[in-house]
């Protein structure tokens, strides 16, 4: 949209979100401004009625900055459990509060830079505390809803949260600031929904320009769009989050940031395409919901260690979205038996009953494959799709980050990927493949114990690679 189109539209587009949202809030529950900073952090990646579920009780029990500073590690994290990577999120809010009650008595900040000071409270955790708890319009808040909406009205073609919410801030008066946000949020989560958005019931269908909409044209009034025909042919139907499986919207902030720049490049949307159908004719792993898991589970600024595999397991039940990992209860396959057993003779760790490698990507360790889908029973369908390119990207962002990162290639196609690594400010660490093929090479090798002293020159925790037994 042009800008002099944009700013006539731009009224408009005020005047009908404020009369269909008049009094538009966070759906959050919240009575401080401490329990909205906590209810935020645990609302990622998870809907807000399941973060009110779990914060009722957590509030009862938690009532200020240094209960949950001290809070039992063990006893936080089964709490927050149900809103999903539990274990990052129950350090991130014990780690904001303890800089809470050593920097600011307890209280929660009222300014922008004192809230992103805070540690893991990036902008947008920031702009919902100032906007909704203290009436402060610090800027605009963009999460998914918001910058969908926004882009598929022709308000803004950028892709990153902050370039979207510097362009809204350009063309929004300082007194719509706070209640933009909240309505946009709502008409996105359920009108301007991010598969199947009911354009036909839509507030703003005349004046929306339905950028990336599939068929602006679908949908009847009060009626859902419907789903292409293709679909009923699936073979089985995986599981979906709220949202676009493909959608850089599943990832954690701190991703779609350093990403941002790749979702806006035409090889990534040919390959949201090529995914799609692949899963509309065949059966493809991982399930939608676990192929970021290796972003969701190791956000961005809290990677450590990158373990890079090839492909994920193209058997069933197998492949959940982190390389060499299998779901609980499925026999760990060779390859994750060697890397077992060499565990076992470098840091003398249990072999544990399972190959659920969960604990180490919650401690930092991204567990990325080069390519993050595959059509079941048939290994490397779907390479060259532009995967690699996304994957490549991602080890490139890494290497750009100031804080240094180990990188473990094992096997010749891993350390390829060594090309893309400054090794004179990263550890990059490389070994034969755990594969029964290369095994003998890779047995000796201790790449654990490895890690773990490059960890410590760096300053950092080592890691556990003591999983245990589910």
């Amino acid at each position: 949209m042009a800008g002099s189109k944009r700013s006539e539209v731009l009224p408009e587009v005020l005047r009908r979100l404020r009369e269909a949202h008049p009094d538009a809030r966070y759906e959050l529950d919240w009575e401080t401004p401490l329990q909205l900073l906590v209810a935020t952090i645990l609302a990622a990646q998870c809907t807000d009625e399941r973060v009110n579920a779990v914060t009722r009780p957590l509030f009862r029990k938690y009532r200020d900055a240094r209960s949950f500073a001290d809070a039992d590690p063990a006893e936080l994290e089964e709490a927050v459990r149900p809103t999903g990577f539990y274990k990052n999120k129950a350090r991130a809010i014990r780690d904001a509060c303890r800089a809470l009650v050593d920097r600011h008595g307890g209280d929660v900040p009222t300014s922008m830079d004192e809230m992103t000071r805070l540690p893991g409270v990036a902008r947008k955790t920031a702009n919902v505390v100032l906007n909704a708890a203290y009436g402060i319009p610090s800027g605009v808040v963009v999460d998914t809803h918001v910058a969908r909406v926004s882009r598929r009205l022709g308000l803004t073609a950028e892709a990153k949260p902050e370039r979207i919410e510097a362009e809204l801030i350009r063309i929004l008066d300082v007194s719509d600031w706070i209640a933009f946000g909240p309505a946009m949020v709502l008409h996105g989560r359920y009108t301007c929904t991010a598969r199947a958005p009911r354009c036909g019931q839509c507030i703003l269908k005349d004046v929306c320009e339905r950028i990336g909409v599939e068929d602006a044209s679908v949908g009847g009034p009060g009626d859902e769009p419907a789903r292409p025909a293709a679909r009923a042919r699936r073979p089985r139907i995986n599981h979906t989050p709220e949202g676009d499986p493909m959608s850089p919207d599943q990832l954690p902030e701190s991703w779609q940031s350093a990403l941002s720049d790749e979702f806006a490049k035409p090889y990534f949307r040919q390959l949201q395409g090529f995914v799609a159908k692949e899963r509309a004719e065949h059966q493809v792993f991982p399930p939608e919901a676990d192929v970021f898991n290796a972003y969701k589970l190791a956000p961005f600024d809290r990677v450590k260690v990158l373990l890079i595999g090839q492909d994920p397991y193209h058997d069933d039940n197998q492949a959940h979205g982190l390389c060499f990992s299998v779901r609980s209860g499925i026999k760990p396959p060779p390859s994750l038996v060697n890397m077992f057993k060499e565990l076992k003779a470098d840091l003398g760790c249990k072999v544990p009953n399972n190959g659920h490698l969960v604990p180490w990507a919650e401690q930092g360790v991204m567990l990325l494959n080069a390519v993050l889908t595959v059509r079941a029973h048939e290994p490397n369908s779907h390479k060259d799709r532009g995967w690699e390119t996304f994957t490549d990207a991602t080890i490139r962002a890494l290497n750009d980050r100031d804080d240094p990162v180990v990188f473990m290639l094992w096997g010749a196609y891993a350390q390829k990927k060594g090309k893309l690594v400054d090794p004179a400010r990263h550890t990059v660490l490389t070994a034969a493949h755990p594969s029964p093929l290369s095994a003998k090479k890779f047995f000796g090798s201790r790449p654990f114990s490895a890690v773990n002293a490059a960890l410590e020159a760096m300053g950092k925790e080592p890691i556990d690679w003591q999983l245990p037994d589910i």
